[in-house]
């Protein structure tokens, strides 16, 4: 402001100083001239002064004008790289999801398998106790029919003792019974002698009994 009011009082001093130049003395008027160039050149290199300032204030501006609209373009290739990765990823969570849902499906199928061997399992394990069960069963009675078996064995043994001892009592009834049949023909025989005996004897009593009656 103050360099425009510098030219703006030289301007006005000239104005005023050409009716007055032939009043006035030549050195006074050359002196006046002179300051007015003074001035003027002053005025100059500062507006000149501020001018280079501006200009490269004006470069400067048109150096981050472009550097921005580089970074503005940066940004718009880094913006089209951030939608094609948020597309990839897209698909990616896409081709995710899928497998996701596949391992899914698996996972159920594989769940009621699970689901029908434990089942299964535990029909096994009824059937595998109820077996051990009748193996024991089993067992008790194969014991029991060894028992028995070993009974049977112990009671031949004793049919066969019973049998020897029955044999020598049926042998020593057999001699007992040839020595009474021994006896009895040997009584049997003396009966048949005493009988014919006593009955001449008794013939002969009767006889002479009656001969004395």
């Amino acid at each position: 402001m103050k360099n425009l009011n510098k030219i703006a009082t030289g301007a006005a001093i000239v104005l005023m100083s050409l009716p007055t130049l032939a009043k006035t003395n030549v050195e006074s008027s050359l002196q006046q001239l002179k300051t007015n160039s003074e001035n003027s050149e002053f005025n100059y290199k500062q507006y000149q002064d501020n001018l280079d300032i501006v200009n490269k204030n004006v470069e400067q501006a048109d150096k981050a004008t472009k550097e921005l609209q580089k970074m503005k373009k940066q940004l718009a290739n880094n913006t089209k790289n951030v939608d094609k990765n948020k597309q990839s990823l897209a698909d990616m969570e896409k081709d995710i999801l899928k497998m996701k849902a596949g391992e899914q499906a698996k996972l159920t199928h594989e769940e009621k398998q699970i689901a029908d061997v434990q089942k299964m399992l535990e029909k096994l394990q009824a059937n595998k106790k109820k077996r051990e069960e009748n193996l024991a069963s089993y067992d008790q009675m194969v014991l029991k029919v060894q028992q028995e078996r070993k009974d049977w064995d112990t009671q031949v043994q004793q049919m066969a003792i019973l049998q020897k001892e029955l044999d020598l009592k049926e042998k020593k009834a057999r001699e007992e019974k040839a020595a009474w049949q021994a006896k009895s023909n040997d009584y049997k025989s003396e009966a048949k002698k005493w009988a014919v005996q006593s009955k001449s004897s008794k013939d002969t009593y009767d006889k002479v009994k009656k001969m004395q009656d």
